[in-house]
């Protein structure tokens, strides 16, 4: 038998255990760090919902008031001087309200004002294939008309800093030669 050391053995045995362990290491502190994301995330969603709700429930409650200062009109409750200076304060509070919370004001919105939209707002979903098919035309063609302004608008800068780039790359090699 060729000469065998005894030790050999009993550090190869050993480095395979510590090994082992410090992969046991490496998943706990893994597992660990998962938790704490998942948890943190959770915490995140719950918030991001919650704000969420709470900005719908804010709205409705503009609309539910406006339309409750229709109603008093309507009834003779209040003047027509009233109904005006309750409404624009209203609107202020809400245009105030979306500006602080960061959220778009759907009457600001270019193509859902018009008519014809309003019209296929209207039409209950499934019922009319036509229908159906001319409002997902007609949001395909908005949709498309802004991307090709936010395309269009990428060449225009492109196009303005070409210059500047030429000179750049005319730089570049000529220090790399």
């Amino acid at each position: 038998m060729p000469n065998e050391n005894p030790g050999a053995y009993n550090e190869a045995r050993d480095r395979i255990r510590e090994k082992k362990e410090k992969e046991v290491v490496i998943i706990e502190s893994k597992k660990e760090e998962f938790e704490k994301t998942k948890e943190k995330m959770r915490k995140k969603k719950w918030l991001d919902v919650h704000g969420l709700r709470q900005k719908i429930e804010t709205g409705h409650s503009l609309d539910s008031l406006k339309s409750d200062i229709r109603m008093a009109l309507s009834e003779g409750t209040i003047s027509r001087d009233t109904y005006d200076s309750v409404i624009a304060s209203i609107d202020g509070w809400r245009k105030e309200w979306l500006y602080n919370t960061g959220t778009i004001d759907p009457e600001k919105l270019p193509f859902s004002q018009n008519k014809f939209a309003k019209y296929l707002e209207n039409q209950p979903l499934g019922e009319n294939i036509w229908s159906d098919m001319v409002w997902f035309l007609y949001g395909l063609i908005v949709q498309g008309s802004a991307i090709l302004i936010i395309i269009a608008w990428r060449i225009f800068i492109d196009f303005l800093f070409l210059p500047r780039d030429i000179y750049r790359e005319i730089k570049i090699r000529n220090s790399k030669s």
